[in-house]
């Protein structure tokens, strides 16, 4: 009974601990918004813990709104991002919101028929090639 109460006091601590690091909540998200913090990347929901040092993207379809418990609240319009610091205020966090560098889905789309029509070409031209060489003498003269 004594290992089950230990056990109980060590879990509400570490889950306490874990709430204490917590800046905050994501309030509202629409769309793709992922966060990373080190390596680590995850898909953010309505209610996701803001931890210090996390980073917050959102796609070019995507908002997120993240409200921290000092009151603060900072709203990601699609294509910006975010590194939350616990050291920062209110208006340090506004204003590291930043606009991620996103290619033109035309330059991407753009360039792989390219690709793929040379490569196309020059696999037909190779078996044009062998079709037509003359490798021996076909005539019985």
């Amino acid at each position: 009974m004594a290992l089950k109460k230990i056990l109980v006091a060590l879990t509400s601590f570490a889950a306490s601990a874990v709430m204490a690091q917590a800046l905050g909540t994501v309030s509202n998200v629409q769309g793709v918004v992922t966060a990373t913090q080190g390596a680590t990347g995850v898909a953010v929901t309505p209610g996701s813990p803001i931890v210090n040092g996390m980073r917050f993207v959102t796609t070019s379809s995507g908002t997120a709104t993240l409200t921290l418990n000092s009151g603060c609240v900072v709203t990601l319009q699609p294509g910006q991002a975010v590194t939350v610091l616990q050291s920062m205020n209110c208006q340090q966090l506004t204003a590291a919101v930043q606009p991620v560098p996103v290619a033109p889905v035309g330059a991407i789309a753009g360039a792989t028929p390219g690709i793929v029509t040379a490569f196309v070409l020059a696999v037909g031209a190779g078996v044009l090639y062998e079709a037509t060489k003359d490798d021996e003498n076909l005539s019985p003269n």
